[in-house]
């Protein structure tokens, strides 16, 4: 009776102690671990670790805007950022007009990585890494902080003539311009009278590296 009352109590102790352990390794966690959205894209914990300051991340949003841009472009990611890294948590530096983003910034703006899937298509997410020159990562981080730092205002004319405003692909255009000795490395069409900078730019290899994807589902 003894022994199965002592070997009772030796059990309960190993089990509080396991739960211990597990809640100090919970608590331990980086708060960027694996997440679910409110699209219901899940992002593994193992791509979270390896996603670095100057990633690419791309989208297609979930409202009509999206819709028209997409059937516009014939594209079907239709919004940009660039990944950063702050105290371990992961962010999105980007450019979204006043009356889209939820957050009521006209312009460059941050927001969690989180956040930013928030408002994602259910099935299209993609990552990428700059690789198109030495230190690409650091430089690109480097230089959407310049950006965010002057605050620079949607540009809801959509037009590259100029650095005052910007909207979302007109931003990475830019930083990717300033840190290439001012070469372009964006794919631009012509679309509608008007000229287009192009999501395909992230799909070529030469130029970027992919991490993460998420496909159209059929």
């Amino acid at each position: 009776m003894k022994t199965s009352l002592l070997l009772s109590l030796l059990i309960v102790l190993l089990i509080a102690c396991d739960f211990t352990k597990k809640e100090e390794e919970i608590q331990k966690r980086p708060s960027n671990q694996a997440f679910f959205s409110k699209s219901n894209i899940k992002l593994p914990q193992v791509v979270l670790d390896s996603i670095k300051s100057g990633d690419i991340v791309l989208r297609r949003g979930d409202g009509p805007l999206s819709f028209h841009l997409s059937n516009t472009t014939k594209e079907p990611f239709t919004h940009c950022g660039i990944i950063v890294k702050e105290n371990q948590t992961l962010k999105v530096i980007h450019s979204l007009g006043g009356q889209v983003s939820q957050q009521e910034v006209d312009g460059v703006q941050i927001t969690t990585l989180k956040h930013f899937v928030d408002y994602a298509s259910d099935s299209l997410l993609y990552i990428c890494r700059p690789i198109f020159i030495d230190s690409a990562n650091y430089k690109v981080a480097k230089e959407a902080y310049k950006y965010l730092a002057k605050k620079t205002p949607f540009d809801h004319r959509f037009s590259m003539l100029s650095k005052d405003k910007l909207y979302c692909s007109e931003l990475l255009y830019y930083v990717f311009k300033n840190i290439n000795n001012d070469k372009n490395i964006f794919v631009i069409k012509k679309k509608h009278r008007a000229y287009m900078l192009m999501f395909s730019t992230f799909f070529n290899s030469k130029n970027f590296k992919r991490i993460y994807a998420i496909s159209p589902t059929k």
